[in-house]
């Protein structure tokens, strides 16, 4: 499964690219679900069947998208024709390779016809040699024998196409590089039952994972109420040692510190005073 990632990321780079929003909210669709009947994909869409087909046209007619007709025996002992949606990674990928590697070959085509040697009609555009050019010049100006339009050197109208190309195959560098990662994997050819097996154990694995997480949370959820009451212990043996150290004895009376008066000091003894001033200092 480790292929799957790098294979989503291949088809929505691709139909985000190449193709309208609506088809990219309906291959985002697919792809979470890895297949889909049409009436669970009308409620998520919000739209009718037949809206729901038009807008899937291109995608069928390019064989992102596959679909199955299938007999559906309900509880009412019903049948009925129902339509899944899936997309086939292997058939996908392949498509897709060969199509970059078609436009690319035209591009690279294009190129070297450009910097070919001789002279083009910018009318209707023949070709002529640099001999044949020379041949048919009259008053020294090349002019072409079919339409008398002027003869412009090839390559001299080349530079603006050369760099549309560039950034054009800059703009699929991305794609040709998800092409190339996705050649370490070996990605099985599934149909719509093995595909059904597969949607099944992803989302056993998605419950898994989400199981796992619950009882982390509630191990750290523990851990932190643990941590939480033995702080309030911890503050509250404090709280009771503060109250034992903040009595003082008053001409051997014992009375709270904060109770204690100007006329209690005045009766204190050396050794009481020395201890009250000792808790003074503590909480000052």
């Amino acid at each position: 499964m480790e292929y799957l990632p790098h294979m989503k990321s291949l088809i929505q780079t691709v139909v985000r690219k190449f193709y309208e929003l609506h088809h990219c909210i309906l291959v985002d669709i697919i792809l979470e679900n890895i297949l889909i009947y049409d009436t669970d994909l009308q409620k998520l869409m919000k739209m009718h069947n037949k809206e729901i087909n038009k807008l899937l046209v291109a995608l069928k007619e390019d064989k992102i998208i596959k679909y199955e007709n299938k007999v559906e025996v309900f509880e009412d002992k019903r049948q009925y024709l129902r339509t899944v949606y899936y997309i086939n990674f292997v058939e996908v990928r392949d498509i897709i390779k060969y199509k970059i590697f078609k436009i690319t070959k035209k591009l690279d085509e294009d190129l070297r016809n450009s910097t070919k040697e001789g002279y083009y009609c910018k009318t209707c555009d023949k070709q002529f040699s640099a001999l044949d050019a020379q041949l048919i010049m009259t008053n020294y100006i090349f002019q072409c024998d079919e339409c008398n339009g002027e003869l412009i050197e090839n390559g001299t109208n080349c530079t603006t196409e050369n760099t549309l190309n560039a950034k054009f195959m800059n703009n699929i560098r991305d794609i040709i590089n998800l092409l190339k990662e996705l050649d370490k994997f070996e990605i099985p050819n599934m149909d719509f039952f093995q595909l059904t097996e597969f949607k099944k154990e992803l989302e056993k694995k998605t419950e898994e994972k989400k199981d796992i997480v619950e009882i982390k949370t509630e191990e750290n959820f523990m851990s932190i109420e643990s941590d939480i009451i033995k702080y309030e212990e911890d503050e509250k043996k404090e709280e009771i040692k503060n109250d034992i150290e903040d009595f003082v004895s008053v001409n051997g009376e014992m009375k709270k510190f904060k109770d204690v008066t100007d006329e209690d000091i005045e009766k204190m003894n050396e050794e009481e005073y020395e201890k009250y001033f000792e808790v003074y200092s503590k909480n000052n």
